[in-house]
């Protein structure tokens, strides 16, 4: 059996605590799903910069890991290691929805081009905003389109 190690970016993203996780969670987190997300198996994107939106231009990388709660709300307090996008995704979902949305084909499918985009280029974040929002993100679209008619641009 080939023991998994922490590239020196997922050792910096697991030396602080997230969401209430230690350290050694994190790693042992990390360790168990090989550097992976939980939901959709691919490399996991560590480099901060990634991670750390900009003001006026790019948001948390699509791949940047979140940590999940796999049952929001439960007593119990599992936790999983997940791409940040999908954990968004699955945030604002109830469990019992998500849970059904996953054993789809359309779930299924994203999946599949999710970890395609992965392999094919993981630092386009464009490429996986449009799998998630294949008609634009609308809800970035207005936030958009009112900074600039704040600052008079419209």
């Amino acid at each position: 059996m080939i023991i998994y190690e922490l590239s020196e970016s997922a050792k910096k993203w697991a030396s602080r605590r997230h969401q209430g996780l230690s350290p050694t969670k994190l790693r042992e987190l990390l360790i168990k799903q090989q550097g992976r997300c939980a939901l959709s198996e691919v490399p996991l994107l560590f480099d901060k910069e990634e991670g750390t939106p900009k003001r006026g231009g790019h948001g948390v990388h699509p791949l940047y890991p979140a940590v999940d709660h796999i049952e929001s709300g439960s007593e119990v307090r599992e936790h999983q290691i997940v791409c940040y996008a999908l954990n968004d995704v699955k945030g604002h979902l109830p469990h019992a929805c998500f849970e059904a949305l996953k054993q789809t084909e359309p779930w299924k499918e994203l999946m599949q081009k999710w970890r395609s985009q992965a392999e094919g280029g993981s630092r386009n974040r464009e490429a996986f905003t449009m799998l998630i929002f294949p008609h634009g993100n609308q809800r970035k679209d207005k936030k958009s389109a009112k900074r600039a008619r704040r600052e008079g641009r419209q």
